[in-house]
Formats: C-alpha cells, sequence, structure tokens
C-alpha cells in the first residue's frame, strides 16, 4: 500500500497540535527522559524550521535536538503549533513527492511523538493503521538488511506492527523485545533491532484496537 507521506506527517501535525493546545505543557514525556510536553512541541517545530532553513548538520542528534529545544523555551505552545505550521508547509509538500520519499524519518519522528504524548497523557497509543503497515515494512526491512550486513545468521520476528514501530524507535525495553516470537534466539540481534536506544522502564502502553 503506497502512502502520501506529507499527508501523513500533516495529519499527525495537525492531530499533536490539537492535543498540546489547550493541556499542561509540563507533563513529563517518560519515552524522552528528561523532555515535557512544551520540550517536544519546540523539537518538532525546531525540527521543521532546520528543514526548512537547511540547517540539517548533526540532524537526528542529541546537540541538533537540543539546540531546538533551546531556541522554544521562551516560546508558548500555541506559538510553536503556528510556527510549526509555517515552516511544516514546504516540508510536507516535499514529502508527497517522489523525491520525499527517502526522507521518511521525518514522518517517523512526528508520528514517533505523537505517540509519545499519547502514552504522556494516558490516552491509548492509536496511530493509523496506513501509516503503522508502512513502518512495519521499512523497518523490517532494514533490519534484515542490517542483519544480513553484520554477517549474522537470518532470523525472522514479525510483532504487530505497532510494536515493530515502537520498538525499534527505542519505546520498549530489552525484556519487552525478547518476549516477541523470535525464530531463534535474539540477544545478538538486540543491538541492531534498537535503533534509538532501549526503555530502562516499560512505558506501559495499551491500544484501543
Amino acid at each position: 500500500m503506497k502512502i502520501d507521506l506529507g499527508v501523513v506527517y500533516r495529519e499527525s501535525r495537525l492531530r499533536v497540535s490539537e492535543m498540546v493546545i489547550s493541556c499542561d505543557d509540563t507533563i513529563a514525556v517518560p519515552a524522552t527522559p528528561g523532555w515535557d510536553v512544551h520540550a517536544i512541541v519546540a523539537h518538532l517545530a525546531g525540527a521543521a524550521e532546520d528543514a526548512r532553513t537547511g540547517n540539517l548538520d548533526g540532524v537526528t542528534t542529541d546537540p541538533w535536538t537540543a539546540a531546538q529545544v533551546v531556541r522554544g523555551k521562551d516560546k508558548s505552545v500555541s506559538e510553536l503549533c503556528a510556527q510549526w505550521a509555517q515552516d511544516s508547509t514546504p516540508l510536507e509538500s516535499f514529502l508527497s513527492t517522489p523525491e520525499g520519499k527517502p526522507f521518511s524519518n521525518a514522518v517517523f519522528d512526528v508520528c514517533s511523538h505523537e505517540a509519545d504524548l499519547l502514552s504522556a497523557m494516558g490516552q491509548p497509543v492509536d496511530l493509523p493503521e496506513d501509516f503503522l503497515d508502512f513502518a512495519r515494512r521499512a523497518m523490517t526491512k532494514s533490519f534484515y538488511a542490517q542483519v544480513a550486513s553484520a554477517g549474522l545468521d537470518p532470523i525472522e520476528v514479525s510483532p504487530p506492527p505497532l510494536e515493530i514501530f515502537r520498538s525499534r524507535l527505542g519505546r520498549r525495553t530489552e525484556a519487552e523485545v525478547m518476549a516477541y516470537d523470535w525464530s531463534a534466539p535474539a540477544t545478538d540481534y538486540l543491538g541492531l533491532w534498537f535503533i534509538f536506544g532501549r526503555c530502562e522502564k516499560s512505558l506501559g502502553e495499551f491500544s484501543s484496537s
């Protein structure tokens, strides 16, 4: 199934903006230790600004994202959402083109933080099925390619799409991932599975489906 990445990004941005505009922005977000709701929004707005201005040195690194949080610390959530909407217009248009397909990480980022916010607010972590299917295919393909490149024996694992998306981006504990139905012992593969480390404590997430 093909999806329009620009539309997926925009719809997630709108859901996040609606979620945070009237909530307590000091609520801690356990999926991103040290960040609260305000920091998440500052990062997302700052990332769109950096994409617009071409400030991509160190993209996805901790210093890059930390600078976004610092830039946005004195702005209200409503101001950050307005900035995000303005700066996202060219990004969303680009993501909708064939040239934007290799930049799906921008979509993974916004949807990941949408899920982080839902989890922090005690809401079901429900993301669009078409997006989760896209993420499942992309993330399992990249994992199996990493396994082959590392010279490890082939292995199979097929948890639900939401689990693949959340765990590969570091939102599950090692024990939670080890409990997946692996075709062989998974210990030697965990370093490849986790893209951004792993949770030390379970987030206790749930879905309404």
